[in-house]
């Protein structure tokens, strides 16, 4: 279990009621006052609160015809948050064998799949660019992205300080190539990027410059 505990204000209670969680699978209150030691109203005290936090989910479960017990388990949130997971060892082991048998054409085409989530989303998109750019950082800000932009005079400026699968693109080039590839799609029009977080700056960046005649006006 990570230290997540203290930056989430978890008491050491709270935080065993995890991990017991985490073993078990579920657990009643009852079981946790037993393991813990404390009284079941303490204990549901506690659920309580961690279920206000998202992370932990409750469901009513009927055994025979005795009264319906609540059974709890923790969330996909409390999962992520609270136990180490190797997703981005495991990708990066995959993509190195992909790279090697099939070649960087292929490992591009995946990155491409990858993408399509975004540009299938605004295939029948039919805004200006202003409404494009805007709607385009609505869906980055739904997959983690902390993505903003701005409108200058000749152009757009579209950053996010989150990339989701950043260390995958520090070994993978064609992780960007493949995001620039689909903004440039989704926007319908050239991008220009800045900077990018696989090189190491704080922040990804692209230029989205505007038509000739919408800069005269």
């Amino acid at each position: 279990m990570t230290n997540l505990g203290q930056s989430l204000n978890l008491s050491p209670t709270r935080q065993a009621i995890i991990r017991l969680l985490k073993e078990w699978g579920k657990g009643t209150a009852n079981q946790l006052s037993k393991a813990l030691g404390i009284s079941r109203v303490a204990a549901h005290q506690h659920l309580d609160w961690l279920k206000e936090q998202g992370l932990v989910q409750v469901r009513v479960e009927r055994h025979g015809r005795g009264r319906p017990t609540e059974v709890f388990s923790l969330t996909e949130l409390a999962q992520e948050l609270f136990f180490p997971r190797l997703y981005d060892l495991f990708a990066l082991v995959a993509l190195d064998e992909v790279a090697s048998e099939l070649g960087e054409r292929f490992l591009l085409k995946i990155f491409h799949r990858f993408r399509e989530q975004l540009t299938e989303r605004l295939k029948e998109f039919k805004g200006g660019l202003r409404e494009r750019v805007k709607t385009v950082t609505e869906l980055l800000n739904e997959q983690g992205y902390f993505a903003c932009w701005e409108e200058t005079k000749d152009g757009f400026v579209l950053s996010f300080s989150n990339c989701p699968i950043a260390q995958i693109s520090k070994r993978f080039r064609e992780a960007c190539i493949s995001e620039e590839e689909a903004l440039s799609k989704v926007l319908a029009t050239s991008v220009i990027p800045e900077c990018n977080q696989a090189s190491g700056e704080v922040k990804c960046r692209y230029f989205i410059p505007k038509a000739k005649s919408q800069v005269q006006q």
